[in-house]
């Protein structure tokens, strides 16, 4: 390897967000809008890097054919990168045969300048027999540092308002996959959401990996599901550590916590950080500091800035900081001190220079850095709270001008998590036109916000003026919690409100809430006052959920050929727009679904596998074992019971793994059946106790229909069947329909008349 591309290779991988990537791909092949989505990430960005690692040998491209369309996958192409440092230079070697590890993904310690003392705290942070350490104090104290010196390695997550345990959560599970544990990212990626899961699976990847997790600021999280996680924490917590920084002692229990309250550095640590940081070595002047800061890390700080000009420090801090300190800051660096005090969040460079006027930034900003008034970590920086409260107080710049600048520059970075804080600062300005805008970027291009930050959307939308397009979208997210009746009192008091796409998907979603409450005949009316819709304003985003709709109607009522005709509308619809793979596979799925329901099983399964080769080449692994799953069905119903039971094998490995009981209760039963009919009974023995199994956990109706198996079992073995009958009709008692189809489909493989 030339030293050049040495040079670029130890850079590349230097990058954290590069890292991220490849930890990702540890799990499989992806492509650049999955990982794009896992990471929250910008998909240029993405794809970007990950033309740079394969050009330098890491990973590896490869080209799918998919629907008419190329899609580009990548995957780890090395195992490891093997660095040795020799006389002439150092080498750099990848092998395949080499074992592959890999630095720790997610967010990193921040950076620390001058340490002094703490000795005492780092040693009962490092020993403490408790799992959880909560850490608290006032401002400045200095527990962001004592954190990363007692844990310079852990996973860092950095608490922001605007996400809250839902971001937290996607975070942790790439920090877990990285270390071995890949199930709460898949967990994730396959659309779960049941809070006692991801609890359950944060839980035991951090015990199975012994991970260190430190969550800063705790204090600006008002997320109540992460305090109901850090109290579930705190009771099962055997191995790994939760480290809690934070200004308020947190309400987490007394038991199994350790609450360490942090006070000022000692009288012999103060002087040292005093002198580190350009004071005088004057004990009694130090002496006068001292008793002002009662060893207050970051004011010690600014007042060794201060006491370097001479300064007596006996006075006021804040007279002392105004007079001495900020008055003595060019023009330029009073002015980026003020805008980046606008900001409760850390700015990269890059937004640093959007919103800076001018060009130069780096020389006022530097020396920011340098006189203790901003703060870095990482590639961020920012104010600390401290310098901000004061700055407000003589700040001469509108925040208008400043956040409407930084929101463009969000939009244009193109991640979920982007948008959210975009539309944290068009709140906060209380621009309600910015705010609709918003709103239709998030109905056209940011979909999944809904779906992946539900607590911290709807905070933020009940922060907003409550125009009728924040309302609907707060009826969005109640919608996607199952509040079903809350959502449509909402959508019904606004539609009339409404024009444009913000009436559309009112419409939509109104038809949408009376399919899922039975009543076809108000979701029939609300289709067609959208189809007038679409005729009024052309849109083939509007004129896609009007097919979605269509055919979810058509298949509720069991009219299969409109069905049929109407989904083959919603595929042509779906690939005139470029739409996401997603959309694609569900549509071959619900015209699989169609097919089979008319009995037309060959077509089903042409269908099937369109939708798996779509899921396949998008690493869209729930869809993936989702046609697993429906294939398992229409084979059983084939009678091609060998394939039957490989496919299902593997969707219920999968569902079982992720903790999708429902599917993996749906596929067992066929799986059951396709042993049955290859007269394995012990294997489907098995099955039909793991069913019961998942009964005891999750209560899925169905899965008591283990109860009936057994029984199928034991009456072809001549055994006392009766028992384990009467058991599944006990719980089967409230699902007549229900009884009765499992009876259906077990008659397609042994007698059961006398059932």
């Amino acid at each position: 390897m030339n030293p050049l591309k040495a040079s670029r290779l130890l850079k590349m991988l230097s990058n954290e967000v590069n890292l991220q990537i490849l930890s990702v791909l540890r799990a499989g092949s992806f492509n650049p809008r999955e990982l794009a989505r896992i990471l929250h990430r910008n998909e240029t960005d993405v794809s970007r890097r990950l033309k740079a690692l394969e050009r330098m040998g890491i990973i590896e491209g490869r080209w799918v054919r998919v629907g008419g369309k190329n899609v580009r996958m990548y995957s780890l192409k090395v195992e490891g990168v093997n660095i040795s440092f020799r006389p002439g230079g150092v080498f750099i070697k990848t092998s395949e045969r080499q074992e592959y590890s890999l630095p720790l993904s997610g967010e990193r310690a921040p950076e620390i300048g001058d340490f002094f003392g703490r000795k005492g705290e780092i040693e009962l942070l490092r020993s403490s027999r408790e799992k959880v350490i909560a850490v608290y104090g006032i401002a400045g104290i200095g527990k962001t540092s004592l954190a990363v010196k007692a844990f310079p390695d852990a996973f860092w997550y950095q608490a922001e308002e605007t996400e809250g345990f839902d971001y937290f959560v996607w975070q942790l599970g790439i920090h877990l996959n990285a270390l071995g544990f890949p199930h709460l990212l898949e967990y994730l990626r396959a659309g779960g959401r049941e809070e006692r899961d991801e609890f359950e699976l944060a839980l035991r990847g951090i015990e199975e990996t012994g991970a260190t997790i430190v969550i800063d600021d705790l204090h600006r999280c008002g997320d109540e599901k992460m305090g109901r996680f850090l109290t579930f924490l705190v009771e099962g917590l055997k191995n790994g550590k939760v480290v809690l920084l934070s200004r308020e002692r947190p309400s987490i229990g007394t038991e199994n916590v350790l609450y360490i309250r942090l006070e000022g550095l000692d009288v012999k640590s103060a002087y040292r950080l005093f002198k580190a940081r350009g004071g005088r070595d004057d004990p009694k002047e130090f002496a006068g500091v001292y008793r002002l800061t009662r060893g207050h890390p970051l004011a010690i700080v600014l007042f060794a800035q201060a006491s370097s000009s001479g300064v007596d420090a006996s006075g006021n801090f804040f007279d002392f900081l105004m007079s001495e300190v900020y008055g003595r800051l060019t023009e330029k660096e009073r002015l980026l001190l003020q805008i980046l005090s606008l900001f409760e969040e850390p700015l990269e460079y890059e937004a640093i220079k959007a919103i800076f006027p001018g060009r130069n930034v780096f020389a006022p900003l530097y020396a920011l850095v340098r006189k203790g008034l901003v703060e870095r970590r990482g590639e961020l920086y920012f104010t600390h709270d401290l310098i901000r409260g004061f700055v407000e107080r003589v700040r001469d710049v509108e925040s208008e001008e400043y956040y409407g600048t930084y929101i463009d520059y969000l939009l244009r970075k193109g991640s979920a998590r982007d948008f959210l804080r975009a539309f944290k600062y068009a709140v906060l300005l209380g621009d309600e036109e910015r705010i609709k805008a918003l709103i239709e970027e998030r109905l056209r291009k940011f979909k999944r916000v809904v779906q992946d930050f539900q607590g911290a959307y709807l905070s933020l939308l009940s922060k907003a003026p409550q125009t009728p397009q924040v309302r609907s979208e707060m009826g969005r997210v109640y919608f996607q919690r199952g509040f079903f009746e809350k959502a449509l009192g909402i959508w019904l008091d606004v539609e009339g409100k409404l024009d444009g796409i913000f009436r559309a998907d009112v419409l939509t979603s109104i038809a949408d809430v009376y399919l899922e409450l039975n009543d076809f005949e108000k979701a029939e009316e609300y289709l067609e006052k959208l189809r007038e819709a679409i005729e009024e304003n052309p849109d083939p985003e509007i004129e896609l959920w009007y097919y979605v709709i269509k055919t979810k109607l058509h298949y509720y009522r069991g009219e299969v050929k409109e069905g049929l005709e109407s989904a083959f509308k919603e595929l042509n619809v779906a690939k005139r727009l470029g739409y996401y793979p997603e959309l694609e596979a569900m549509v071959y799925l619900h015209i699989g679904d169609i097919y089979s329901e008319m009995e037309r099983p060959e077509e089903a399964i042409r269908y099937y596998l369109l939708a798996l080769q779509v899921a396949k080449a998008y690493s869209l692994s729930f869809l993936e074992h989702i046609c697993y799953m429906e294939l398992t069905k229409v084979y059983f119903h084939l009678g091609e019971y060998e394939k039957a039971v490989e496919e299902g094998g593997r969707a219920i490995d999968y569902f079982t793994h992720i903790r999708n009981y429902r599917r993996a209760v749906d596929t067992l039963s066929y799986h059951f059946l396709a042993l049955i009919g290859l007269g394995e009974l012990e294997k489907a023995e098995e099955d039909a106790k793991e069913m019961l199994r998942m009964a005891q956990g999750s209560n899925y109706p169905l899965a008591w229909a283990g109860y009936i198996f057994l029984a199928t079992i034991e009456k072809m073995r001549g055994g006392n069947w009766e028992e384990y009958l009467h058991l599944g009709k006990e719980r089967l008692r409230g699902y007549p329909w229900l009884y009765e189809a499992v009876l259906e489909e077990t008659a397609r493989v042994v007698d059961v008349e006398e059932f």
